[in-house]
């Protein structure tokens, strides 16, 4: 379905009232290497928190659902979680899942279906998950709009009042949609999204497969406030890249002029898998009704911190801790596993 010609979306914001979230059970055999068993019982602890909250949509082919009973059935399987038969490449529902927009009256709830290609074609395995917002409008009944472009869930953030956070180092790289400049990025993303401004970062973390994607290093925690990645030392290899996008937004502003307060979250301290870098942060969060859901690495002082921050910004909501080391050896935390369906 092509854009309507008069109407103005609105993408709302992570901590506005949410109808469910959409994972993706893990198929393959190939991901997460070793840890297997491991990360499929995270994963089922992980669903079982989230449906304290509110309801859990998991996407899951027939074939592997005793798998998946197996791994719940410690704790049961929640009344609130439901399945859907479809089989995904990968689990990153974030990425490739649909963006749900509303009309500007704020009542009609649609899909946008960006394009997917595995974060530039950097894994061949890629077409049920450019696959899996279409899936969901027609499972869902909502009026589905296919954007011909490319753009990952986690590649933006969304005050709900048609402010985007994104970074020059996706959006504008060439293996998504070719050469691209800010000014045709901003056009599409105000067709699509109702964006009305959008704040540019520079780059990502190192190490982060997908280029740089904004939900590892800055994300609205109230339309007028911005939480942002640092780091305390300055010899580590993302302090330059953190420092500049501080300056960005520390200059910034709301369209109506109103100034935006930036809460600075230190990042856990370094993270190697394999002798690589791993993009670990704790902006990786998943904001629920009642609850953020923040990752943790295993670093008692740092994730106190973390937690302490992010409580303070998210006043009324209980902030609760999951160990995201195994997860993140895959490349992504709880909100690169989530996709949040508003309502």
């Amino acid at each position: 379905m092509s854009l309507p010609s008069k109407s103005r979306f609105r993408f709302p914001a992570d901590w506005e009232s949410q109808e469910g979230v959409w994972f993706s059970w893990p198929v393959r055999e190939d991901l997460w290497p070793g840890k297997r068993t491991a990360i499929r019982k995270q994963l089922a602890q992980l669903y079982q928190l989230v449906a304290r909250y509110q309801p859990v949509y998991l996407l899951c082919p027939s074939a592997a659902r005793a798998e998946l009973l197996h791994y719940m059935k410690p704790c049961g399987l929640p009344a609130n979680l439901l399945l859907f038969d479809f089989e995904t490449d990968d689990v990153w529902c974030r990425d490739y899942g649909p963006l749900f927009v509303f009309d500007e009256a704020g009542a009609s709830l649609s899909v946008t279906d960006w394009g997917f290609n595995a974060w530039g074609e950097k894994f061949p395995q890629y077409l049920r998950d450019a696959a899996t917002p279409a899936f969901i409008a027609n499972e869902l009944g909502l009026s589905r709009f296919d954007m011909g472009t490319i753009l990952e869930g986690g590649a933006i953030d969304s005050n709900g009042a048609g402010t985007l956070l994104t970074t020059e180092a996706v959006l504008l790289h060439p293996n998504r949609n070719g050469p691209n400049e800010k000014g045709a990025v901003e056009t599409i993303l105000s067709a699509g999204l109702g964006a009305e401004q959008v704040l540019w970062l520079k780059d990502g973390l190192v190490g982060d497969d997908t280029d740089g994607h904004v939900d590892n290093i800055a994300r609205f925690f109230r339309e007028d406030g911005i939480l942002l990645a640092t780091v305390e030392n300055s010899a580590d290899p993302n302090a330059v890249t953190l420092d500049e996008n501080y300056s960005r937004l520390s200059k910034a502003c709301l369209p109506n002029g109103r100034s935006i307060q930036v809460v600075q979250l230190p990042l856990p301290s370094p993270i190697n898998y394999n002798g690589q870098p791993l993009a670990a942060s704790y902006l990786n969060y998943l904001v629920l009704n009642g609850a953020v859901l923040m990752p943790t690495y295993g670093q008692p002082e740092n994730d106190a911190r973390a937690m302490k921050i992010l409580e303070a910004c998210y006043p009324g909501r209980s902030v609760i801790g999951f160990d995201c080391r195994d997860i993140l050896c895959e490349g992504g935390a709880l909100h690169c596993l989530s996709q949040h369906q508003p309502g």
